[in-house]
């Protein structure tokens, strides 16, 4: 009897003990089904302009999935494409196969960020068919992401939805620009190759970084006559130039200010350098640094996170390309409009 009730008393303990952990674990934190971010990838393939056995191409790029330090991008040419000359990507190929590698200022993709390369290329004037895949890192670029295995985490709330984003405007005469006469070779081959969205030359030349620097200036003046007879532009691209290297990023900043306040409310600043030449090849204008100094000042730009500015890469010119030592010859003018095509279209 009294074994019995030893019993009993011992069985109503374990009763009681159980009912306590099953209460706490009823009251912990609820486990929910939580999803890693998924590798994925989107690419826009563009031929801006084409001509006879020669094309403009342009790639954007769209990371989907994790945040990447570095990408590689890979396609086949399916009718005998060849690639000529790149920007903004080092880009290579062996037979069909064609690989573009990041440089060192654009290998840094966000979780659904985007960048863009451009190159020039060769076709059989007769088929010039876009890739029929890409694959970015590895990953087949299908516009998603590829689902991954869930793992379980403690659920933190909601989270926040996406702003939705808008892009400017891209038709005729929608964009301006600033610059000197190497930004009036660049419009000059914009227009020669069919370019439509930027204005055509104005009379910029000889107006370097100063001539920009205070927004009541002739050279402003200039601007607002062409805004005047299309409407103010929602982008506007400045091109960075110099007499004898001759510029500081204070007088950049100033550019910048004074482009936003004679665009259109909110317009998009596109910003770069005068065009780069061959090793051992010099502007005696620009003077030996010149051209490498515009285009650090235009990085330095896009680097600083209060002008919000957007650096395209890098224009070149080859030396069969140049007339004068400084500026474009007819072939080296049709370059740069290529160039800017597959930049901004």
């Amino acid at each position: 009897m009294r074994l019995s009730r030893l019993r009993l008393s011992r069985l109503r303990l374990f009763i009681a003990a159980v009912v306590s952990v099953a209460a706490a674990v009823t009251a912990g934190p609820v486990l929910s089904i939580a999803h890693a971010a998924a590798p994925g990838c989107r690419v826009t393939y563009s031929v801006p302009s084409q001509w006879q056995q020669g094309f403009t191409a342009s790639v954007n790029i769209t990371n989907l999935g994790d945040p990447l330090s570095s990408w590689t991008l890979t396609w086949s040419f399916g009718a005998g494409q060849s690639v000529t000359q790149a920007w903004n990507a080092t880009v290579t190929q062996s037979g069909s196969q064609v690989t573009a590698r990041n440089l060192s200022y654009n290998g840094s993709l966000a979780t659904n960020a985007s960048t863009t390369f451009g190159f020039n290329g060769s076709w059989n004037g007769s088929s010039n068919p876009a890739p029929a895949g890409f694959a970015l890192n590895g990953t087949t670029c299908t516009g998603g992401t590829t689902g991954p295995s869930p793992s379980q985490s403690p659920s933190t709330g909601p989270s926040p939805s996406a702003s939705p984003s808008t892009s400017p405007s891209t038709g005729p005469n929608s964009m301006g620009f600033i610059g000197c006469s190497m930004a009036e070779n660049v419009a000059q081959g914009y227009r020669a190759v069919g370019g439509q969205r930027m204005w055509g030359p104005y009379g910029t030349g000889g107006l370097v970084v100063q001539s920009w620097t205070d927004t009541n200036s002739s050279a402003w003046q200039r601007f607002d006559q062409q805004s005047a007879r299309f409407g103010r532009p929602n982008t506007v691209w400045i091109q960075i130039c110099v007499f004898n290297a001759n510029a500081n990023y204070n007088e950049v900043r100033q550019m910048i200010a004074n482009a936003r306040q004679h665009a259109a409310p909110g317009a998009r600043i596109i910003i770069s350098g005068q065009p780069l030449y061959d090793q051992g090849q010099t502007c005696s204008l620009a003077g030996a640094n010149g051209p490498a100094l515009t285009d650090s000042l235009a990085r330095q730009a896009a680097a600083d996170s209060t002008q919000n500015v957007t650096y395209p890469g890098v224009f070149r010119l080859r030396p069969n390309e140049v007339s004068d030592g400084c500026h474009a010859n007819t072939a080296g003018q049709q370059s740069l409009g290529r160039q800017a095509l597959g930049y901004w279209g």
